[in-house]
């Protein structure tokens, strides 16, 4: 009894060695073990002896299953290699559902071949397992077109797998429809303000739990649909998770990912091109840090190719757009009281901690926290994530004194940052070009010649 309470005592405490000795002595009594084992094994895992742990828990017949994962996961970063899944991971994984009949095995000769359907819920087998979207209930498989299942396939695959330039028949019909890849956030909104009016607005919601909050995105929603009358296309899918198989947090599998719920049901609203909110940022800036000509990139061209393949044209509405102008575009709308791009918001506020809070949130006046972590992390990287939307933003914050070694760059005049781009017109499809390059002129000036942008270089 008195070394079960020292045991108790010094593990409370974090001795973990004291621990250790005295669990030591227990572990095989009768009365004692249980509790004796797991104190041992946990201070070992504690200590960082991670070996041990593997090889208490194997003599021990697998009682302590999770420890062990914890302690393979441990060793594994501890060796510089990635060949063991972190045990949350592992956890996510094992809770995901599959179908009730999987007939079929993964299919990398035809993508086309790796979907079916039980009721409302299309599923997708990969080569790690499946995953769904819980489409409207009058969603059809077979009158979904062969091709719009091969490019979601690859979008979300081709990071890891071999789809890409898989075979496509190039048989469907251009759709007649644009529609939106639309996250509620403040580039997505932007391009929604600039669409035309029947645009489809698609919103991916991740069905499973994670740090992803939907309430700040759920109240701009209900906004739209009471005030503006518009009607969003709400679709469930755990498609994030493939990325964990691969060792990378959870998220989209590509930059086109966060629309396959649209691919896939183009034959059913007859869409013809889906856009993205892809701000200047990411197009002809690369990563916003140096210029480049995003036409001449194999990217675009690739990609641009791919969607015109299966009857959908790539359609970017802000790509001569930054950032900052996106924010201009929403600041003159009604919507922005109901706008907020923090993705751990409570449904009104965002969480002034993270990095939208600071260059989202921050330039609108909003609350945030310039010395959290998280800011802290981002604001002293080098190369400057984001770079010159994110010395835009500390230019309007009055921030410089945060980022001293950037003295030289802060000094210069970035007033051109809220106009557009005018050679990023020429890459709208020719049936909505006009209409919403002159919705952007309602917001934003046009950069004059020659260019600023042209020059920009913050690969420091």
């Amino acid at each position: 009894m008195i070394r079960r309470t020292l045991m108790r005592r010094a593990y409370n405490k974090g001795n973990w060695d004291v621990a250790k000795n005295y669990a030591f002595q227990l572990k095989d009594i009768p009365k004692e073990r249980e509790l004796a084992r797991s104190v041992l094994i946990r201070s070992h895992l504690n200590l960082g002896n991670y070996a041990e742990v593997i090889r208490l828990n194997s003599i021990w017949e697998n009682s302590f299953d999770t420890l062990s994962q914890k302690a393979e996961y441990s060793l594994d970063v501890q060796n510089n290699s990635k060949t063991v899944l972190h045990p949350k991971i592992i956890e996510l994984h094992n809770a995901q559902p599959s179908p009730e009949i999987s007939e079929i095995e993964w299919n990398e000769e035809d993508l086309a071949e790796n979907f079916l359907q039980e009721q409302s819920r299309l599923w997708m087998i990969h080569p790690n397992g499946w995953t769904y979207w819980d489409m409207p209930d009058n969603y059809v498989l077979s009158e979904t077109h062969p091709d719009l299942l091969r490019l979601t396939a690859e979008i979300l695959l081709y990071p890891w797998h071999n789809v890409k330039n898989s075979y496509l028949e190039q048989s469907r019909v251009l759709g007649t429809l644009p529609s939106l890849s639309f996250s509620a956030g403040t580039d997505s909104t932007a391009a929604y303000l600039i669409m035309p009016e029947n645009t489809i607005l698609g919103y991916h919601r991740r069905d499973f739990e994670g740090l992803l909050d939907h309430r700040n995105a759920d109240r701009l929603i209900g906004f739209l649909e009471e005030e503006h009358k518009k009607s969003i296309l709400d679709i469930p899918s755990n498609h994030e998770i493939i990325r964990t198989y691969h060792f990378k947090q959870v998220g989209f599998s590509s930059d086109f990912a966060c629309a396959s719920h649209l691919i896939l049901l183009a034959d059913h609203f007859d869409i013809g091109a889906i856009a993205f909110g892809m701000p200047i940022d990411n197009t002809w800036l690369m990563k916003g840090r140096k210029f480049r000509e995003f036409t001449e990139t194999s990217y675009y061209q690739y990609w641009v190719e791919r969607f015109s393949k299966v009857g959908l044209e790539l359609l970017l509405p802000i790509a001569g757009i930054s950032e900052a102008g996106a924010m201009k575009i929403c600041q003159n709308e009604e919507i922005l009281p109901f706008l907020n791009s923090c993705l751990r918001g409570d449904g009104v506020n965002g969480c002034g901690k993270c990095w939208k809070c600071f260059h989202k949130n921050g330039p609108l006046g909003r609350p945030f926290d310039v010395k959290a972590a998280e800011i802290q992390a981002f604001l002293q990287r080098r190369p400057l994530p984001t770079a010159t939307h994110a010395l835009w933003a500390l230019q309007q914050l009055q921030l410089e004194s945060e980022v001293p070694d950037l003295k030289e760059y802060l000094q210069q005049d970035l007033s051109w940052w809220t106009s557009s781009y005018p050679p990023a017109k020429e890459i709208l499809p020719d049936r909505w070009k006009e209409e919403i390059w002159q919705n952007i002129a309602k917001h934003l000036p046009e950069m004059e010649s020659p260019y600023p942008i042209e020059q920009v270089d913050y690969s420091f």
